[in-house]
């Protein structure tokens, strides 16, 4: 691979440079690249070898940003592909147009070849075009849990910015800057990558679920449910009873529900209420309180309906998961909740560029941990919340044996393979009919729960005899 890199590196262009000079000179002299500059070594090299030039003859320009094109034709030179041709009427054309064959673009990048390119998206693309993943266990930087960042980071390609505190930054939303992009593409020759042996087949029980293999955690104990001691009561929510368990019907709620008559949902039959207590904002990253909660947490106690909360995390490391949990504790302070603090962690859609796009589900696992501890360290129980497809192949189960689960699965029956000690059955745009199968709800105004203005989520929580 070194071999390779380097003799590419001495034939390539100089991509970096809007000056190209007839031939690359031995020493550098520009006037905004000192010695004591941490990118000097990289800069020097570089130049010394042909690789890049300055923006003039005397200045380097190290804080410039870097466009798409620059960085593709700097990142496929490094990694073994050869010049591409002008296509498409712009000079990084064939580039791209190579990047796109191979499938090494991101899906939802939508940059110009002009645009400058930020470091995550560099990131996404290195890790696509080296084809490598995961070696290191540490999770070194505080501001993304990127699984593009973090493989980058053990193979020492990114290394991160250290502030006065202690932590480490990737900036992910920051351009890459000329200093930067000599760095990481002086890397890109240092590395060796060895051999790819292919990953040891895990061992042990499993069964199927989508196609895939779901190796079996022994540690959980499996789901006891029986189908035939459902049924639904004279207000068409699905309940369990049996030698083993009993249950209580539940709905959850946030904003999206607007006011409700909690009066009405008690008369209803609902016995608990699981409230949205705020949210970490897919894009700022900042936590939000829901606006209803305090009008629902209000109305449900004063109605006798037990009440427990979920926060809808978007975390990105450990430490953010505390905060967040320590954000509901304090939220909570003064109200007396019999029902879980619940960690809630869902995608966004790619095309919203969230902040958690390709989190690393090392990271996902331990941020759940880091939650639900920091909630049991506040004397309040804690609980997790997810589908089947994200149990089984995002979170490690192993590490999440401590705490109940709350499933998302919306069907008359699940044959979810772990034991659960909730379960949200349906959405509300579907409802168990008379006969034990779902019914749809042609009309969104349709009224549910009495009390609660069109669709929501219901709930069964099971309760041991």
């Amino acid at each position: 691979m070194k071999q390779r890199i380097l003799s590419l590196f001495l034939a390539c262009v100089m991509a970096l440079s809007l000056v190209v000079p007839a031939a690359a000179a031995k020493t550098m002299s520009f006037t905004d690249v000192k010695s004591s500059d941490w990118f000097y070594p990289n800069v020097k090299d570089l130049y010394s070898w042909g690789v890049i030039n300055g923006v003039t003859a005397t200045t380097f320009k190290p804080q410039g940003t870097v466009t798409f094109g620059q960085a593709l034709k700097m990142i496929l030179l490094a990694c073994g592909y050869s010049e591409q041709a002008a296509a498409n009427g712009h000079w990084a054309g064939g580039y791209y147009a190579l990047a796109s064959r191979n499938g090494f673009l991101p899906k939802n990048m939508k940059l110009g070849l002009d645009d400058p390119i930020n470091r995550k998206q560099i990131a996404q693309i290195i890790v696509k075009v080296l084809d490598v993943s995961r070696t290191g266990a540490e999770l070194p930087f505080s501001d993304t849990g990127s699984k593009d960042a973090l493989i980058l980071y053990d193979y020492g390609i990114f290394t991160g910015s250290p502030t006065e505190d202690g932590r480490l930054l990737f900036k992910p939303d920051s351009n890459i800057t000329r200093a930067e992009i000599s760095a990481v593409i002086w890397r890109l020759y240092q590395l060796d990558l060895p051999e790819k042996e292919p990953e040891p087949e895990p061992t042990g029980d499993y069964f199927m679920f989508g196609g895939k293999k779901v190796y079996i955690v022994e540690e959980l104990p499996e789901n006891t449910y029986d189908r035939e001691f459902f049924q639904v009561n004279d207000q068409g929510l699905l309940t369990y009873n049996s030698n083993e368990y009993t249950c209580k019907v539940g709905v959850d709620v946030s904003r999206y529900q607007g006011t409700i008559d909690w009066a009405q949902v008690k008369g209803a039959g609902i016995d608990f209420a699981i409230l949205r207590l705020g949210y970490r904002g897919y894009g700022t990253g900042k936590m939000v309180m829901d606006e209803y909660f305090y009008q629902n947490i209000r109305g449900a106690l004063a109605n006798d309906i037990e009440v427990g909360v979920y926060f809808f995390s978007q975390a990105i490391s450990p430490a953010e998961a505390k905060e967040e949990a320590r954000f509901c504790m304090n939220a909570l302070k003064g109200y007396h909740i019999t029902y879980p603090i619940v960690f809630d962690w869902e995608p966004y859609n790619s095309s919203l560029e969230p902040r958690t796009e390709d989190l690393d589900d090392k990271v996902l696992t331990q941020c759940a941990v880091a939650f639900c501890e920091e909630v049991k360290a506040g004397g309040y129980q804690p609980m997790v919340y997810a589908n089947p497809t994200y149990f089984y192949f995002h979170f490690d189960l192993n590490e999440l044996t401590n705490y109940p689960f709350w499933l998302a699965h919306y069907n008359t029956f699940t044959n979810f393979y772990y034991h659960f000690d909730m379960w949200q059955y349906s959405d509300g745009t579907y409802m168990v009919g008379p006969d034990g199968t779902f019914v749809r709800n042609e009309d969104e105004d349709v009224t549910i729960i009495p009390g609660i203005d069109g669709y929501v989520d219901l709930n069964i929580h099971f309760i041991p005899k």
